[in-house]
């Protein structure tokens, strides 16, 4: 068996098998890795995220991850990437959600330091409005930082991604998360 993160590539295309082609990783975090993918079938570009094998064996994590898809899943906005599909097969579970083509908000940020007061703006803007969006659908994001914000194409339209930690609210008050546990990126909880 191969390891690392060339030996997930590859367990990964072949539990995809012929629908979707893998170009190259385009990001890492906590909760998965993500990969730049040609979908077959429709003939677009898409992004998979996988959860490691070494993560995917522990039920709270798993069941984390595909909540993940299923939460962000239940919100169309135009600035939240879309989630198109969530599979599991040969021991990894991965979602399937649209390729946001620049670069997040952190990236930027690093590149040029400090943006203008419009762009500041704006971008605040659809950022507030992605995640009314997703409060008017029970979904506190959780993790909102300059890295789960992605700026697309030369317009830098945003779009709100990672809601691998949010809290959804049931009909009856509860959570999706236990309480008295911490998660999510120190530098950016309240």
């Amino acid at each position: 068996m191969t390891s690392g993160a060339s030996g997930l590539r590859t367990r990964l295309a072949a539990a995809l098998g012929d629908v979707y082609s893998i170009e190259g990783e385009i990001g890492r975090g906590g909760m998965g890795v993500v990969y730049r993918a040609r979908d077959e079938k429709l003939k677009r570009l898409v992004a998979i995220k996988v959860l490691p094998p070494d993560l995917a064996y522990r039920p709270d994590i798993r069941a984390r991850f595909i909540r993940e898809a299923e939460t962000a899943a239940g919100i169309s906005h135009p600035h939240i990437v879309p989630i198109h599909s969530v599979g599991e097969a040969d021991d990894l579970v991965y979602f399937v959600m649209g390729l946001v083509e620049g670069e997040s908000l952190a990236v930027r940020l690093k590149r040029r330091g400090r943006l203008s007061v419009d762009e500041s703006r704006r971008i605040f803007k659809e950022t507030a409005d992605a995640l009314y969006a997703a409060h008017q659908q029970g979904v506190i994001h959780r993790d909102v930082k300059p890295d789960n914000i992605l700026l697309e194409g030369t317009r830098g339209r945003v779009m709100v991604t990672d809601f691998g930690i949010a809290k959804a609210l049931s009909a009856s008050g509860g959570t999706l998360t236990e309480a008295g546990i911490a998660i999510g990126t120190p530098a950016f909880m309240s």
